[in-house]
């Protein structure tokens, strides 16, 4: 073998290379940045027929003065501004009075398995007529917000974009097809409204198309992160006119594997075929008493209406009576939104995985590569995500202990600087595994090994989650390509410079965007899983990077890099956490009316208000003898008991099976006029339930003795009954009737008002009696 082909490439050959690359990685951030920047906020004086985010906001400061959970009076107030709003519009708007119960254990703030039930939800629906209507299509968002927070993002500006859009559309021609606006109750409690509301067909239509509007922060873009049925017409749609649309069919890949659900769920349960939009910026506001009007981002305010107002015009003007099948891969790059079937995924990455192929024989024929050279280069590529990825895991809760906020929401209010650190700290590490294991894999054998990895990962997701391949696809197909022209001895500066662009150019749109938008949705809590974006791009360095002669030169080059990285994580670490809103413990008093035995709970961490009840000493540990199923610790401690009288609570045996079980009818009524009751059954499993008749479905089966709860919100004065199918078996059932604030008789004025729920469940200051009766 001629000992030629075994020289590295020198710093000379390298050197233009590296600038070439600089620049079209300059030009690809800078085309990001350019076509992802939000669109300027129009204000009050602009077109009638346009979508204004001044106008909208005005809303918001409306709805969001204080917070407005369902069933309270600012819930009232807010459904009467709605409702006022769309009639001044012309529009029919009608109220649907209902109820609806659900099994959702993930909400349960005791963590054991639970149901829902409200029974008393109120649905906002208003409609735009169509001239010839194909197909209805509606534009939903809920209109509560969590019991401790103003909701201003959440979801306050989706409820003013749909009003401000309605206006818009009012304001030009009719549309062809039906548009109605819906505005869902109880989404924080359960995704009640929108479960009533798929069972009412007079309300909702069954073959409509639905457009839902969240927001999980408090700024940003707002994504297109999910789509239900077929998708492709959908996507064309959202291209041709939402121009400025943030979309990847990667993020509706992931969202299917995640725990968060919004009302689209429900929808695409049901079979509706639509589009899920919501902006994740600023999460440290999310859920919490800091998620006010002066947290509201014009400029976000503006892209979504511009989501809102393009799309309900499009679908509105659509012939949507036959709509194409299939779906597609989806992305944007600078600025443009473009798709091919997703059948098309898995033989694209067949065909990079045989160029692939084709490229190392080639190679491996001319003495460039060795196969035993390469596996060790593969090898050594999986150490960089990999050292990264840990490297990031574990400074994560360490810078983030420096800022109060992380504990609720696992990130931190300015998450840019953090992220930037641990960029730079993955190219340190990048740079230091190329040189460290350099003899076990040469320079020629890294970028071989590093090229196969991008191949493999795009084989992987091709099979396992087509509509994510294209993140991994394209970037291969480019470094092949690149691979080919440079390993070919091509002298032409215009090929070897479209060669390097090959490379740089799908890295740059596809991969480096991601690397923000995964911290935005993830947190800097897991800001691992994009530093693994950062950490396949570093062993692809030396391709292009130049390497000095000298050994001194080329640790100091590492060291600057490290140095730097260091100083921007320490300044994230030391910048100081904004001004939260007055924030104190929560504390539950709980009175077993029988025993006459009473007891002070807190979830939350110990203070001024809290140390009033509970002594600072005490531990958080369990509570099941008061609470069956509690699974959250708390701290507790001893209560005076005050003459409260518990729930009127009466079980009857409506059917029995033997030892296939039972159905038990269990009625409940505060003698203290609560409007909200929480069943706990301990002994038999729950297989099903209904409130008042409306069912709440299969319960998810439990270990055995698990207990079962049930909360109910809206409760009749004369109470509610519950029918459970039941295991067979003796239990108990436990009704706690819950009101608002503590006993006035122990509980001193508070100085700042109640706990915010920061991106957690909350119960808040709450007086609850229970009455035990035994399930025979």
């Amino acid at each position: 073998m001629p000992s030629h082909l075994h020289r590295e490439p020198t710093a000379e050959k390298r050197g233009p290379l590296t600038v070439v690359a600089l620049a079209l990685a300059v030009l690809c951030l800078t085309a990001v940045w350019w076509t992802e920047r939000l669109p300027p906020a129009a204000g009050r004086d602009a077109p009638a027929e346009t979508f204004s985010a001044a106008r909208a906001v005005e809303h918001v400061a409306r709805i969001a003065e204080r917070p407005r959970p369902s069933g309270s009076a600012a819930h009232a107030e807010t459904r009467e501004h709605l409702v006022s709003v769309l009639r001044g519009l012309g529009l029919e708007t009608r109220v649907q009075d209902t109820a609806a119960a659900t099994s959702a254990p993930e909400l349960s703030p005791t963590g054991t398995g639970a149901g829902y039930a409200d029974l008393g939800l109120h649905n906002v629906v208003a409609r735009v007529p169509g001239t010839t209507s194909t197909r209805p299509v509606v534009l939903v968002t809920h209109y509560d917000s969590v019991a401790t927070s103003p909701g201003a993002n959440d979801a306050g500006v989706p409820v003013s974009v749909l009003l401000e859009t309605a206006r818009a559309l009012r304001s030009g021609p009719a549309p062809r097809n039906d548009v109605l606006f819906v505005f869902t109750d109880a989404e924080e409690s359960g995704l009640l409204g929108a479960r009533a509301l798929v069972r009412s067909p007079e309300f909702l239509p069954r073959d409509a198309v639905v457009l839902n509007f969240e927001a999980r922060g408090s700024r940003g873009p707002s994504l297109m992160f999910e789509t239900g049925g077929d998708d492709g017409w959908l996507i064309e749609a959202l291209a041709e006119h939402v121009p400025q649309a943030r979309t990847s069919s990667l993020f509706n890949a992931a969202y299917r594997y995640l725990p968060n659900r919004t009302d689209f769920t429900v929808l695409k349960e049901a079979g509706h075929e639509g589009m899920n939009i919501a902006y994740l910026g600023g999460y440290t506001h999310y859920h919490g008493s800091n998620d006010t009007v002066s947290h509201v981002d014009p400029a976000t305010v503006q892209h979504q209406g511009e989501y809102a107002l393009g799309l309900a015009r499009s679908l509105g003007a659509a012939d949507l009576a036959d709509t194409p099948g299939g779906n597609r891969v989806y992305f944007v790059a600078a600025g443009l939104l473009l798709s091919y079937p997703v059948s098309a995924a898995l033989p694209a990455a067949l065909a990079v995985a045989a160029l692939a192929a084709a490229v190392f024989l080639r190679l491996r024929g001319r003495g460039v590569l060795t196969g035993r050279g390469s596996a060790r280069g593969l090898l050594a590529a999986l150490c960089h995500p990999l050292l990264a990825a840990g490297a990031a895991f574990g400074l994560a809760p360490l810078l983030g202990a420096a800022h109060p906020e992380f504990a609720d929401y696992y990130d931190i209010a300015d998450h840019g600087p953090a992220l930037a650190g641990f960029v730079l700290l993955a190219i340190a590490i990048g740079l230091v595994l190329t040189r460290v294991t350099h003899r076990f894999a040469d320079t020629r054998h890294q970028i071989a090994g590093a090229v196969a990895l991008w191949v493999v990962l795009a084989c992987v997701t091709a099979a396992l989650i087509p509509a994510g391949s294209h993140v991994f696809t394209w970037p291969a197909a480019g470094l092949l390509l690149a691979a080919a022209v440079l390993a070919s001895g091509v002298r032409s500066p215009v090929a070897r410079v479209a060669a390097v662009a090959a490379a740089v150019v799908p890295l740059g749109l596809l991969v480096v965007p991601l690397v923000t938008l995964l911290t935005d949705a993830l947190g800097i809590g897991l800001v691992a899983v994009p530093v693994v974006l950062v950490g396949l791009i570093t062993p692809l360095l030396p391709a292009v990077l130049p390497t000095p002669r000298r050994r001194a030169v080329r640790v100091g080059g590492v060291g600057a890099v490290a140095a730097v990285a260091v100083g921007v994580l320490a300044a994230a670490v030391l910048a100081p956490s904004p001004r939260e809103p007055g924030r104190r413990a929560d504390v539950m008093y709980v009175l077993d009316a029988a025993s006459r035995q009473a007891v002070w709970m807190s979830g939350s961490e110990p203070d001024a208000w809290s140390r009033r009840f509970i002594p600072d000493d005490v531990d958080p540990g369990d509570v099941a003898d008061v609470w069956p199923g509690w699974r959250v610790p708390v701290r507790r401690g001893p209560a005076s008991a005050v003459p409260l009288e518990g729930p009127e609570v009466t079980t009857t045996t409506v059917h029995d099976d033997g030892a296939d079980g039972r159905r038990v009818a269990i009625t409940a009524a505060s003698r203290r006029d609560a409007d909200e009751l929480v069943f706990v059954v301990t002994g038999p499993a729950v297989r099903r339930f209904a409130v008042d008749g409306v069912p709440g479905g299969a319960v998810e089966v439990a270990p055995a003795g698990e207990p079962w709860e049930l909360w109910v919100r809206e409760v009749p004065s004369g109470g509610v009954t519950v029918v459970v199918d039941l295991a067979p078996g003796a239990g108990e059932v436990r009704v706690l009737d819950r009101t608002p604030g503590l006993p006035p008789q122990l509980a001193p004025a508070p100085s700042v008002p109640g706990p915010p729920a920061l991106g957690i469940a909350s119960v808040s200051d709450a007086t609850l009696v229970v009455t035990r009766r035994p399930i025979s």
